[in-house]
């Protein structure tokens, strides 16, 4: 996932496994030619089959954030599917990154639009590098101006002690990221900062 482009009124983020498909149709061009020169049908099988890889794995997925329509629309292409739609600003809460549990523990990372309704994830697919997603994260929301890092006010402060109280420094974390468009660091670093206050208070 990349910003493709950028204006003044717009920022068009891609995901794509293209790459991927174009990887495959290498080694399909690569058992096309053993089966020419050999002329054996387990080449021309190979190549069928890795042509057929080539086509499921294909995927492109475009997510434009538009200014001056002050909306965001989505585009997802696969080789059997394509989906669309949009939202308006006025329904957006924030953008956060999504993990997903990988192999050796090390998570897989993807964008998801937080809204009043469902979440709209920017992709179908997981990728790796979460500090990579916090920072693409950061540029969308400044080009949005919505890069709100204020410390919570009182009545913000008040619901993160009542959760403190109950144990729930987990709840209490994702709602300061959810308020406060701040990335997994920043936010835990909030939370400690109104528990310790609340420790030494006691």
């Amino acid at each position: 996932m990349h910003v493709a482009r950028k204006t003044n009124q717009e920022l068009v983020v891609v995901d794509s496994s293209v790459w991927l498909s174009v990887v495959y149709l290498c080694i399909v061009c690569f058992f096309v030619y053993l089966g020419l020169a050999h002329n054996m049908r387990n080449w021309w099988a190979a190549a069928g089959f890795f042509s057929l890889f080539a086509f499921l794995t294909w995927r492109r997925e475009t997510v434009t954030f538009d200014l001056a329509g002050q909306q965001v629309q989505w585009v997802r292409r696969r080789a059997f599917r394509l989906a669309s739609g949009t939202l308006p600003f006025s329904e957006m809460r924030g953008i956060t990154v999504e993990e997903m549990a990988g192999s050796s523990n090390v998570p897989h990372c993807r964008l998801t639009i937080l809204t009043t309704g469902d979440p709209v994830p920017m992709s179908d697919g997981y990728g790796g590098r979460s500090a990579y997603y916090e920072k693409l994260r950061k540029q969308i929301l400044e080009f949005l101006h919505m890069d709100k890092t204020e410390s919570p006010g009182p009545d913000d402060e008040a619901s993160i002690r009542a959760l403190l109280q109950q144990g729930r420094k987990i709840d209490a974390v994702a709602f300061v990221r959810s308020n406060y468009q701040l990335d997994l660091t920043e936010a835990v670093d909030r939370v400690n900062e109104i528990d310790q206050k609340m420790k030494a208070a006691r």
